[in-house]
């Protein structure tokens, strides 16, 4: 992409982050020219079931995003974390939507040579629920009290940081491990004071708690706990070889998270054309928590996706000191802001 052109692309975005969220915004990140020139097939792999925090990306496939850009990007269910990160080693897929502190922790465990191209959830979407009026309204209330968490969770993995940031004395809480899919109703049925899992659930267990019942949060990334979460994954033999398609593909991407958080009806009736099944009040309701996710002071002036080497190596630091991490993988490794524009 020329310098003109790159330049361009790049005021855009950050005009669209400068004003964002307005009425009557004009979206304009430019594309590559791509008039003659052969498609690509892209596998681009979610990090689990569609839900309405990925309808940016059926977003790009529907407006063309993607093949005004010489892609032909297929978006694939999630199966979880790990397999999602073993598909792009295995060259099942091109890119990877998933959580960047667990690509680092395995490429540091299996040698894996994979690394972000954009980081979308630039704050953790770590967090712990609690039904207000019931005991609850700072960090601290938690002593004392009961808290579910599922094995293997990420948010119990980190709460060791978090209970540092807020003064917490882990020895005052009781854990109770529970199956993943009963957390929700152990905390709407009063078993647990609190259970720990990702901010984008609060629509559905609000929908699902009792009458009176309202749902409070402790968000890691607004109570002092502040590292990189999901991102877009790609391995860097791929990245070498492509260098432009890659470019291309996070470019549209990235058209279609900001038309996302600019349109969100329009968005959601989109993604729902493809997923019948999908609960559109829900999913509507998880637009405003995913642009939290994503738009903060230092995305507004710098552009969506873009990491700095500080907060990586913090991101690092933290998956090597509570996920057991032992290899140090050097920072400049995990990332690279080359294909942002």
């Amino acid at each position: 992409m020329d310098t003109v052109h790159r330049e361009r692309t790049l005021s855009s975005r950050r005009t669209f982050l400068g004003h964002a969220l307005g009425a009557g915004l004009a979206l304009g990140v430019p594309l590559v020219d791509r008039a003659g020139a052969a498609t690509e097939k892209i596998s681009f792999r979610l990090d689990w079931i569609p839900f309405g925090r990925h309808a940016p990306y059926y977003v790009a496939v529907a407006k063309g995003y993607y093949s005004s850009a010489g892609l032909d990007v297929s978006v694939e269910q999630g199966t979880g974390t790990l397999q999602g990160l073993r598909a792009l080693a295995a060259g099942q897929a091109q890119f990877n939507f998933n959580d960047i502190g667990s690509m680092i922790v395995v490429r540091g465990r299996e040698n894996l040579p994979m690394k972000a191209v954009a980081c979308v959830y630039q704050k953790p979407p770590h967090t712990i629920f609690f039904i207000r009026g019931r005991g609850i309204s700072k960090p601290k209330d938690l002593e004392g009290k009961k808290v579910a968490y599922s094995p293997g969770d990420s948010p119990k993995a980190i709460f060791p940081a978090f209970a540092k940031a807020n003064g917490i004395d882990e020895s005052k809480i009781s854990w109770l491990s529970v199956d993943p899919n009963s957390k929700n109703s152990i905390l709407l049925n009063y078993t647990a004071d609190a259970m720990m899992t990702y901010n984008l659930t609060l629509p559905v267990l609000q929908k699902a708690a009792r009458p009176g019942d309202d749902i409070g949060t402790f968000v890691y990334g607004d109570w002092g706990v502040d590292f990189y979460a999901n991102g877009i994954l790609a391995m860097e033999d791929y990245l070498e070889k492509k260098r432009d398609v890659a470019q291309r593909f996070v470019q549209a991407t990235l058209k279609g998270i900001e038309f996302t958080l600019a349109n969100p009806p329009e968005a959601i009736a989109i993604m729902k054309t493809s997923h019948p099944q999908l609960n559109e009040d829900l999913a509507l309701k998880e637009v405003p928590i995913l642009r939290d996710l994503i738009v903060t002071d230092f995305t507004r002036q710098k552009g969506l996706g873009r990491m700095t080497r500080e907060k990586m190596q913090h991101t690092r630091d933290l998956v090597m000191q509570y996920l057991d991490l032992k290899t140090s993988i050097p920072v400049d490794s995990l990332f690279t802001n080359e294909f942002l524009g």
